[in-house]
């Protein structure tokens, strides 16, 4: 980047990072439980998203229960292992799905090559739990009306989630242990208000029939987002270290482009910090998804689903919340 350029980015982040101070926590309540579920294959915004999540957790904003994972990918699980444990937490849970769910075939440009290049204790998601048992264990132990589910990736875990019954983690089934258990579900998937292209990419499509049942099924209110397009962030992994897995997600998938869209990374950042005065919530109608993946929002009837949104003129700041806490490493672990 020509130094002239690179001085007026630096300046304008610096400026919209100021901004963000609006938005951060003025006091530091007691940490919101997460379970962070993420497919961690076909884009590099879920290692993104898993960076902000472990900073968020080094200040103390949330406490991260499970980082499950919802590929059949093989990598995809080793490639959380070895974020995890470059950030300090390699006790954190993974789990993976266990029967039907996305196709294999989806593939990753750096799942893979971050699982060779940098330490981890899964060699595939073969060496994985079941995400259920995961789900099911966290759940259990976790007080009434406490988890906070972030999902970036395919619904599949928590399709077998519902379906779930008694185990010696809990006398309750699937669906009672959520009732009770969960407080809020962050959801990001489709494109609003419709998005009827059949093309399988996105979130919904590659496991179609478990995004349809969790939206039909799921019995606490479901909070979508589908926004990100126009918040590109990942230029500044490039200032942090070279042993950063992270940056090394990013330049495997992107090459020689910069900057991506931040899908994920803005579903978690509603979930952590719902208050921030730039969202707006649609609370009426639902969202429909059909029986390939597509999905549509429709006026009627109500159901307990949330549409997250926000105006393109707060795009800028939210885009330096999420570069800041992308890049921010505030606790390492030992390699």
């Amino acid at each position: 980047m020509h130094n002239t350029t690179h001085k007026l980015y630096l300046l304008c982040f610096a400026a919209l990072l100021c901004k963000q101070l609006i938005a951060a926590p003025t006091q530091t309540p007691t940490p919101i439980k997460i379970i962070f579920d993420t497919d961690m294959d076909t884009d590099c915004d879920d290692a993104g998203a898993l960076a902000m999540l472990h900073t968020l957790a080094d200040r103390g904003e949330i406490e991260i229960l499970a980082t499950t994972v919802s590929s059949r990918f093989e990598w995809s699980a080793p490639c959380v292992d070895a974020i995890n444990r470059y950030r300090g937490r390699p006790e954190i849970p993974i789990g993976v799905p266990k029967g039907e769910g996305a196709s294999t075939s989806r593939g990753s440009r750096y799942a893979r090559q971050i699982a060779a290049e940098f330490p981890c204790t899964l060699r595939s998601n073969a060496d994985a739990p079941s995400s259920v048992e995961v789900y099911r264990q966290v759940l259990a132990t976790a007080p009434d009306s406490s988890v906070v589910i972030v999902t970036v990736g395919y619904l599949t875990n928590l399709r077998d989630l519902m379906k779930s019954v008694a185990d010696k983690h809990s006398p309750l089934t699937g669906m009672e242990l959520i009732k009770k258990k969960v407080l809020r579900f962050a959801c990001m998937g489709g494109r609003y208000p419709e998005h009827l292209n059949p093309a399988v990419f996105g979130n919904f499509k590659p496991d179609p029939s478990s995004a349809l049942a969790v939206a039909e099924q799921w019995p606490t209110p479901i909070y979508f987002s589908g926004q990100g397009d126009e918040v590109l962030t990942g230029l500044a992994l490039s200032e942090t270290p070279k042993n950063n897995p992270v940056r090394r997600a990013y330049e495997l998938h992107l090459g020689s482009c910069k900057n991506h869209p931040s899908w994920d990374q803005v579903t978690l950042l509603y979930a952590v910090r719902p208050q921030a005065p730039f969202w707006q919530l649609k609370t009426d109608g639902y969202n429909h998804i059909f029986e390939n993946g597509t999905n549509q929002w429709r006026a009627a009837p109500d159901k307990d689903h949330i549409l997250i949104e926000f105006s393109k003129s707060e795009s800028g700041s939210i885009r330096a919340i999420i570069e800041e806490l992308m890049t921010a490493v505030d606790h390492l672990g030992t390699l």
